[in-house]
């Protein structure tokens, strides 16, 4: 029985990375497109890159505040309670998090054709919303919030995909199949005063071990061959570290963000542990870990995810006039129940 359990996960893993199928199985009749709008189409609706692109905002949305750390079907809003009689100088942030507009998300789409065989398409999405910072306090297992502070940002989201050429069809979308992604960045278009140096990424199961200083040079192969997207077993632990560099005396908050499906409710996110600093004023180095636990949704076998290291800076938070800065990195990965 488990021998077939394992047979029946990797026909799973083998359907989903290596099929790359489209949303429609099957293209009909066609005004003729050419090479550039066939490829601006696919990223858009071939499951094996479409699912991770759409991951992107998803998995940094909070939804409105929440508390530092939160879980899956965490509820997004505002518990007010009774603070009569407090000062305002008492009262200190409580609960944060985004707040997305997601009508208002633009995504462009730039097309580089190399030679005759190979396209890179260049995703970028202009992501605007609020961060919400809620004051109040704590007392016992109960948080009041008296108000929330409303921090207007705009971010800019990247990531490439790259094509090769298959074929020669009068159909471009017969011609072109996506075989690698790479990582995603963003960052709000506010000068931040710190910035990610590199994550390392690695899995107790051997499946990745990788440093990554380049984002956007950084590709995963869509199938299961040498440098391709990991596919981790539910249950599996991933460990994420982040290298920051920092003109602020202040360390930087930084979340991990894993395991969050587009179009679901459940969100999480997790503190990163500040495990080292050195440097001095004006030019820091920190370092951030935080080790997570592969799952799936109740109900769900098999998922594409990104993990993503979010850094926000500390007036982000416990400063009402600095604005919100941001910068975050994220990769692609397949999670698969046994």
């Amino acid at each position: 029985m488990k021998s077939l359990w394992k047979v029946s996960s990797l026909i799973i893993i083998g359907l989903i990375i290596v099929s790359g199928c489209s949303k429609e199985d099957s293209v009909g009749p066609q005004t003729q497109q050419t090479d550039e709008q066939a490829l601006k189409q696919q990223v858009t609706m071939i499951d094996s890159v479409a699912e991770y692109s759409a991951s992107d905002e998803q998995t940094i949305d909070d939804g409105g505040i929440q508390d530092p750390e939160y879980e899956p079907l965490a509820k997004a809003g505002v518990d007010y309670g009774t603070l009569d009689n407090l000062a305002a100088d008492s009262l200190y942030p409580v609960k944060w998090g985004r707040r997305i507009f997601w009508d208002q998300i633009v995504r462009n789409y730039d097309v580089t054709i190399i030679g005759d065989t190979i396209a890179h398409v260049l995703i970028t999405k202009t992501v605007t919303g609020e961060f919400w910072v809620g004051l109040g306090m704590r007392s016992g297992d109960s948080v009041f919030v008296d108000s929330i502070i409303q921090k207007p940002f705009t971010e800019t989201v990247k990531r490439k995909v790259r094509f090769y050429r298959i074929a020669r069809t009068e159909n471009p979308l017969r011609n072109w199949v996506p075989v690698a992604l790479t990582m995603v960045q963003g960052y709000t278009n506010a000068e931040n005063t710190f910035s990610i140096d590199s994550v390392e990424i690695s899995a107790y199961s051997g499946e990745i071990n990788a440093t990554i200083t380049n984002p956007l040079e950084t590709w995963f192969r869509l199938g299961r061959f040498f440098g391709s997207v990991p596919v981790f077993f539910v249950h599996d632990s991933v460990r994420l570290k982040v290298y920051v560099s920092s003109s602020s005396d202040s360390a930087e908050l930084v979340y991990l963000r894993h395991g969050i499906m587009s179009g679901r409710l459940d969100r999480r996110r997790g503190r990163m542990e500040l495990v080292s600093t050195s440097g001095g004023s004006g030019n820091y180095q920190r370092v951030y870990e935080r080790t997570f636990v592969v799952g799936l949704p109740l109900g769900v076998s098999v998922a594409r995810f990104n993990a993503v290291v979010d850094v926000i800076s500390y007036g982000s938070v416990y400063d009402n006039a600095e604005p919100f800065l941001n910068e975050f990195w994220g990769a692609p990965y397949i999670a698969v129940r046994r």
